[in-house]
């Protein structure tokens, strides 16, 4: 019996190949889109779940004076494994970047922690050389990647090897004491190098009995929690209580701060923090495409309905003649479910191909390294489970509607179907294409978001910015003084600066700052840069009064100077703030300038208080050059470089650079929705196709009655067009109220952010229109071409 349906099935489907093409194709498309997003979102919710017992570990995330930050003091993490009996364990960490020495080798390695010996019990980053237990117990041990191993080591065993890390003013050496498996590309912490923090702590002169360290945000704070402690909300606020406690008895200086537990698991998709690890994700983002994921298949299974209904004419007499000999409701509504499983699983196929052959183009858009492996269970139940939910969803209907036919009427030729079919496929259309014109939209905002935060003023001058990194450690006033030297002789070098920190996404910050008039009770971080006499002429940055350092007058060594927010917060304006007394962690000084306002954080906040201090030593040498022969220019500041600081490795970057990698994320959205947008209406096109060329074929001989008649071709196309040009313009009504909501939500994320204008839904309107008539003209024409003489023959 079964053998039968598929028969049937296969028979039918042949015998109208173009719907069956048609349906496959779109069904293909459809499918292999939802392939990919379904990969991609099953890696971004994946992230940390590797470990054992990911619901017991929690980060210690702070909220001091107003300001998100996931690192904490140190101190906190040992007293609340002091007083809070569910804490089985902690590990704190410390980032470092650093230059490793291996003979007379030199690596510049920005991703190093240090980290309590606890880390590597806690977590699972399973090592292939050495013991868990006392790893980073000794004071000089070091534990590395197998990948940082083979960089360092080539294939000699790593284990027992010396490396020499510039981590304090003379250097330590650290001995390999384990080697662990590459950090999995899933995990939120992405290292090389782990060093024991007792290190650290010798080095900066930390002591836990030290009450100023209990002001001090510097590291990340993880707790693993006990295995029979519940978590739920309940408990783990009262645990965050008993934090805030701790750290309110032991911190001097009464900072306001609250601490919060945060899942590891929702780490990657749910932080938005200051001082954050790089790499973090967006919930909002993974619910998006999730979306645009269901959307697409949604107008793959709408063009099967509807084609399939389309057909329904076609196929009456079928249905009445298979009723009149006995077949029963039920199995023509197997039948025709055999027909859409048989179609969609031959989609699945197609799609899977179409997926796995656009993978690598997806990676490189997506920025991920994903694979798929066809013997894994989860992936094969995936695929199963969503072409039998596509095959019910587009089969269902079409099934139910031809096994309803009477067949009394059919056979009479009868009209067995009025309005109500047709209304139905004419409001599948207006949905689909309404979807589509969402994505469309969608993708236009997105786009001039990105282009407006890549040509926004923000304040200085970013092009032609070409910065250096400094060593830390040694003489470097002396030799930063013979580097001067030779930057001055270069005439293509119009201004230089140094600087501690760049002005891209700055992460320092105080509370201990004093004026004349603040209310005592008041605490607000103030972000601060120090810098030399030449950084607001290097950086192109306006005053608004005052002046700013001169490298002369070395009494500017105490002066400051404040941006246009930070005077107003104080409650003075640009002029008055000039000679206003000020006191930064201690250090009193004049305020000798006001800077105009300028963006050193990412465009989604707002301009917040900034102090610029004076300094003659920085982490980083930035350079104005002029743009040509740029890469000559690069090649001599090596050779300047390199001869002043011979064994330090020569490191470059530019600043407009830095600024566009803080909006990876959406580059990569707005990439995706170029993509899916274009899919989503080639999709609607397809089905758009399949029914004009049924409206067309059903229209004939009354196409070959006006060609008689003297109708012209313009004339019949723009009759059959207009129908369907209807149901696209009734679309955009739908979809313009669902875009403009949408997309504002998404705008809402930005502090400086452009407003939607009509030109953007007039735009996509009239792309939409003339797409969808293009669709239809290509059949309009060709049967408005047909001579009469053909379709007129039987009558």
């Amino acid at each position: 019996m079964f053998k039968n349906y598929l028969t049937s099935a296969f028979r039918s489907l042949k015998r109208f190949r173009l719907f069956t093409l048609l349906n496959i194709f779109g069904l293909a498309t459809g499918m292999a889109c939802s392939i990919l997003i379904f990969l991609w979102v099953q890696d971004e919710r994946s992230y940390d779940k590797f470990n054992d017992a990911p619901a017991q570990l929690f980060r210690v995330t702070a909220n001091v004076a107003g300001i998100q930050a996931a690192v904490t003091p140190l101190p906190v993490a040992v007293a609340a494994k002091q007083q809070i009996p569910a804490i089985k364990n902690f590990a704190r960490l410390v980032s470092l970047h650093s230059i490793v020495t291996i003979g007379i080798k030199k690596f510049d390695e920005k991703n190093m922690f240090y980290a309590d010996p606890a880390f590597l019990q806690m977590f699972n980053y399973p090592l292939l050389h050495g013991n868990k237990e006392n790893a980073l117990s000794r004071p000089d041990g070091a534990v590395i990647t197998s990948a940082t191993a083979l960089k360092y080591f080539g294939l000699e065993n790593p284990v027992g090897k010396i490396l020499h890390i510039d981590d304090d003013v003379n250097g330590n050496n650290y001995v390999v004491t384990g080697v662990l498996q590459n950090i999995p590309h899933n995990s939120h912490l992405q290292f090389d190098v782990l060093l024991p923090i007792i290190t650290y702590e010798k080095s900066s002169n930390y002591s836990y009995n030290n009450p100023s360290e209990w002001g001090n945000f510097e590291g990340y704070t993880y707790f693993q929690l006990n295995s029979h402690t519940k978590t739920t909300t309940a408990t783990l606020h009262a645990y965050e209580k008993q934090i805030d406690a701790i750290h309110t008895a032991n911190d001097p200086m009464h900072t306001k701060a609250s601490f919060t537990l945060q899942p590891i698991a929702d780490i990657h998709l749910h932080s938005n923090l200051m001082l954050d690890v790089d790499g973090q994700g967006n919930s909002q983002y993974v619910t998006i495409f999730s979306l645009v994921a269901a959307f697409i298949l949604l107008i793959a299974c709408i063009n099967f309905m509807n084609l399939s209904t389309a057909l329904a004419g076609q196929r009456a007499k079928e249905v009445g003649l298979r009723k009149t000999l006995g077949a029963a409701r039920l199995q023509l509504i197997i039948q025709f479910m055999s027909e859409s499983f048989l179609v969609t699983f031959a989609s699945m196929f197609v799609g899977l191909a179409i997926a796995w052959l656009l993978l690598p183009l997806f990676n490189d858009l997506s920025g991920k390294t994903i694979s798929v492996d066809l013997l894994d269970i989860k992936i094969i139940s995936a695929l199963i489970g969503i072409a039998a939910l596509v095959g019910v969803i587009s089969g269902s209907y079409p099934a139910f509607f031809l096994s309803s036919f009477k067949p009394v009427k059919v056979l009479k030729g009868l009209k067995i179907f009025g309005g109500q079919n047709t209304f139905l496929r004419n409001s599948l259309v207006i949905f689909q294409f309404a979807i589509a014109v969402v994505l469309m939209v969608s993708t236009l905002v997105v786009n001039n978001q990105l282009k407006f935060i890549r040509n926004r003023d923000i304040g200085y001058n970013k092009e032609n910015l070409l910065y250096l990194q400094m060593p830390q450690s040694g003489d470097l006033q002396s030799n930063y003084q013979a580097l001067k030297a030779t930057l001055n002789q270069n005439s293509r070098i119009t201004n230089y600066t140094l600087i501690e920190h760049l002005p891209t996404y700055l992460t320092t910050g105080t509370t201990d700052l004093k004026w004349a008039g603040k209310d005592p009770r008041q605490q607000t971080v103030f972000p601060h840069i120090g810098a030399d006499g030449n950084f607001l002429k290097t950086f192109g940055i306006r005053l608004a009064a005052g002046r700013g350092f001169d490298d002369n007058n070395k009494g500017d060594a105490a002066n400051y100077i404040l941006n246009e927010t930070a005077a107003k917060f104080m409650g003075f304006t640009a002029e008055t703030a000039i000679g206003q007394k000020i006191s930064m962690n201690g250090n009193p000084g004049e305020v000798i300038g006001v800077v105009k306002d300028f963006n050193f954080k990412p465009v989604k906040q707002t301009i917040e208080p900034l102090v610029l201090r004076y300094t003659k030593q920085g982490g980083f040498v930035v350079i104005r050059t002029s743009p040509a022969n740029i890469q000559q220019i690069i090649g001599k500041l090596k050779t300047a470089f390199q001869n002043v600081y011979p064994n330090f490795p020569f490191s470059y970057g530019f600043v407009d650079q830095d600024l566009s990698k803080l909006y990876v994320a959406e580059q990569q959205m707005g990439k995706l929705f170029n993509v899916f947008s274009v899919i989503s209406i080639i999709v609607s096109c397809l089905g758009l196709f399949g029914l004009a060329t049924f409206a067309t074929q059903k229209r004939l001989k009354e196409i070959g009655v006006r060609r008689v008649l003297g109708a012209s071709t313009a004339g019949i196309v723009t009759m059959l067009a207009k129908d369907f040009v209807k149901l696209v313009a009734l679309a955009l009504f739908v979809a313009f109220p669902v875009a403009w909501w949408a997309m504002n939500k998404w705008l809402e994320n930005y502090v400086y952010r452009i407003q939607m204008s009509w030109w953007m839904f007039a735009a996509t309107g009239i792309t939409a229109i003339v797409i969808a008539f293009l669709t239809i003209s290509y059949q309009s024409i060709k049967a408005a071409g047909t001579n009469p003489v053909d379709s007129l023959r039987t009558e």
